[in-house]
């Protein structure tokens, strides 16, 4: 399925020992790619130098992109200049890079977050310039843009094959040990395992607003499926299935075992209302997310467990 056309290619992953990374680096091992992966040891990737020296140095056919700076809706709403310009920076820089070096191709992993703030759900990928996202996380989003944007012009002017995969909210094994820099069910999990057994799981917002939940490996697979793409425009990788925040805590709460229930702080911010994204163009390509939610969490929670990260 998302092994096709992988096989014998040297790539470089980006964000290689992180959280999606780290399940991109083993999808492509057991399609018999040749994966690269590299981190902030290796290269400061927002600077031109160091992005150019890596990539030249490594000789990749493919360069796959998926360091981010970002973390969830209080950090993000704490630092919109690092979410912004470091990502901005990263893309621009790996693009040039990869066209200079040679290289074939070209993966930039973007994100849901890039869709309008004010767009009827599913949302669909022609729909991406169609308002301004979400401002908690509005200069993220548009780094993304950018990214897409630019990279089919690099398509289109060089020649480098490149493919943007737009995914869904993650969750699942190896996401960050910190709930302010993890995405939001992972925060979730970490909050409830740390909660004392008669204390509710404090949600932030009033539980409304809903989101779609990619488990990581399915994410790893429909990033290598982008490939199969007929063009550099953006391509949605998700579930398809609208899960509410309520929802989400009452399975979060159910998959700890947690008998505190949950409660909402509706003076709190809960980012963007509605997310989901129509899923059909990847589901030509022969790519489905095959995780369901209950089974997602479980494994997340007991991740998260043997990780140090609660009882």
């Amino acid at each position: 399925m998302a092994a096709a056309g992988w096989s014998g290619l040297r790539v470089m992953v980006t964000g290689g020992t992180g959280f999606l990374g780290r399940h991109l680096v083993r999808a492509l091992d057991a399609a018999g790619a040749h994966p690269l992966p590299v981190g902030q040891a290796q290269a400061d990737l927002r600077d031109a130098a160091q992005a150019r020296a890596l990539v030249a140095g490594l000789r990749p056919d493919v360069v796959l992109h998926a360091a981010v700076q970002g973390g969830g809706v209080g950090w993000m709403k704490a630092h919109p200049v690092e979410s912004g310009r470091d990502n901005l920076l990263m893309a621009i820089h790996l693009l040039e890079a990869a066209k200079e070096a040679g290289c074939a191709g070209f993966v930039g992993v973007s994100s849901a977050c890039a869709y309008p703030r004010d767009l009827p759900v599913p949302f669909r990928e022609a729909q991406l310039w169609d308002g301004y996202p979400e401002p908690t996380n509005g200069p993220y989003a548009q780094a993304k843009r950018v990214m897409m944007d630019l990279g089919a012009a690099y398509a289109a002017q060089h020649g480098l094959r490149c493919r943007f995969p737009v995914l869904a909210n993650l969750y699942g094994p190896g996401d960050h040990l910190t709930p302010e820099r993890a995405h939001v069910v992972a925060g979730l999990i970490q909050r409830c395992l740390r909660l004392a057994p008669g204390e509710p799981l404090v949600v932030w917002g009033t539980g409304a607003a809903t989101r779609e939940l990619l488990y990581v490996e399915d994410a790893a697979d429909g990033v290598l499926a982008s490939m199969g793409a007929a063009d550099a425009g953006p391509l949605n990788i998700g579930t398809g299935v609208e899960v509410s925040i309520a929802a989400l805590a009452a399975a979060v709460v159910e998959a700890c075992g947690h008998p505190g229930g949950v409660r909402f702080d509706p003076e709190m911010p809960e980012g963007q209302g509605r997310k989901c994204l129509a899923v059909d163009r990847a589901a030509a390509l022969g790519w489905r997310a095959r995780t369901p939610l209950a089974e997602g969490l479980r494994r997340t929670v007991a991740w998260y467990r043997q990780a140090g990260g609660g009882p």
